[in-house]
């Protein structure tokens, strides 16, 4: 009986369940962002079903079948086909418009690709941050309460005032307040990351007994590149070659525009299927671009469209290069803020607050000294991974609008 329950409860879960979604690496939470996130899924139907349209451009319209009776009972009835077709430079401009605009919405792909890989990566040290802040204030928790005994125990011994047990307790709601906060906004970061992968059953992330390395700036990788910076992103960043190819569609449509005074032609056959007569017709005919205002409205209209796009991608150009000079800069300059961290303020901050420790516990210095001494540790330490959150996002957005890796942010590496 109990392996039938157990045959019962596994074949209820595979069938009408989903298990869990285990990823405990950047790498894979992004492939797994990839591969379900909604507006990527979207993006690669659209790219679809653009390319299914080259050919219906290329091509000519179906041809008419008809059938004519007439009243003379010697000619009977006759059946005819008709093509209608363009000038065969014609059906060129728009398979090639058209062709661009694939290569249009699939640079757009790439660049949601990157956006969503930049979003993937700031939530992941977002959380990993929050949960360190977390583990910080749970320790400095601690730490506060142990004042709060020897503040008590020097009171009671008539060494301290009770005014320093007051402060110690004052100092703990205060840590209890920023706890709520932070747990608050770990919760929302979590949600954040299940949202923008699309996988609600996703595993929480636990970072906080991680020691994960800031990952590195490879500014070498772009040294080259910033000697003709426009230049370069004109051909790499996703974001101006789906703007260059949006230029050359409508540079496609403009000639089209002109072209659509050259004349269209239909040529027809009949041939009589009942009667006595053997009547054999052809015919061809053409357009004449008689209502020529219209045409000249079309080709106007399609000029400006032309130059609307030229001073879009010159805008975007423009702004893209200025944004990613100030990001090459704000990464730079938080990477060394890191290195400051690591090297002097956390070490000097460490230093302090256990000088200032044995010191009190030896009654050689107010406790207001240690309480200092104490939320100086605790400033520089959630400092360091406050600038390391702000220097990763920074970091994963210059590579999303660079359009190539410039630091090794998914390798994971762990101190």
């Amino acid at each position: 009986m109990y392996k039938w329950r157990c045959f019962f409860l596994i074949g209820f879960f595979c069938l009408f369940g989903k298990g869990i979604v285990f990823a405990d690496s950047l790498s894979k939470l992004i492939q797994l962002a990839h591969k379900n996130n909604s507006g990527l899924l979207a993006s690669h139907k659209w790219v679809e079903s653009e390319n299914e349209l080259v050919f219906s451009e290329g091509t000519m319209e179906y041809p008419m079948v008809g059938v004519a009776g007439l009243d003379s009972n010697r000619d009977g009835q006759h059946a005819s086909i008709t093509q209608n077709f363009k000038s065969p430079f014609k059906y060129y401009l728009q398979a090639k418009s058209q062709s661009s605009r694939v290569r249009n919405f699939n640079s757009r792909l790439q660049m949601e690709r990157f956006e969503v890989r930049s979003q993937i990566v700031s939530l992941y040290f977002s959380i990993y941050s929050a949960q360190k802040i977390i583990q910080l204030t749970e320790a400095n928790m601690q730490a506060v309460k142990e004042f709060a005994r020897v503040a008590e125990k020097k009171y009671s011994a008539g060494k301290s005032p009770q005014s320093d047990s007051m402060k110690a307790h004052f100092e703990l709601t205060q840590l209890e307040l920023d706890l709520l906060r932070l747990v608050q906004e770990e919760e929302a970061l979590q949600e954040n990351l299940k949202s923008v992968i699309n996988e609600p059953l996703l595993k929480r992330i636990e970072l906080a007994n991680r020691a994960i390395v800031p990952p590195e700036f490879h500014a070498n990788k772009i040294t080259n590149m910033q000697k003709d910076l426009v230049l370069s992103l004109q051909n790499q960043s996703p974001i101006l070659i789906a703007e260059k190819y949006a230029l050359k569609e409508a540079e496609y449509r403009s000639v089209l525009a002109k072209w659509e005074f050259a004349p269209d032609f239909q040529i027809q056959f009949q041939q009589s299927i009942s009667g006595n007569s053997d009547l054999k017709a052809y015919s061809l005919g053409l357009t004449i671009p008689l209502w020529f205002w219209k045409g000249s409205a079309e080709v106007s209209a399609a000029a400006a469209k032309r130059i609307a796009q030229e001073f879009m991608l010159y805008d975007k150009t423009q702004k893209l290069t200025a944004k990613v000079r100030d990001l090459i800069g704000k990464v730079q300059t938080e990477a060394k803020a890191l290195a400051i961290y690591e090297t002097s303020l956390i070490p000097q901050a460490q230093g302090a607050y256990k000088s200032a420790r044995a010191a009190y516990q030896a009654s050689q210095t107010s406790f207001l000294d240690l309480l200092d001494s104490e939320r100086s540790l605790y400033r520089v330490q959630i400092g360091f991974f406050q600038t390391l959150k702000i220097y990763v996002g920074h970091l994963s957005e210059l590579e999303a609008k660079l359009g190539l890796s410039v630091s090794n942010l998914e390798m994971d590496s762990e101190e």
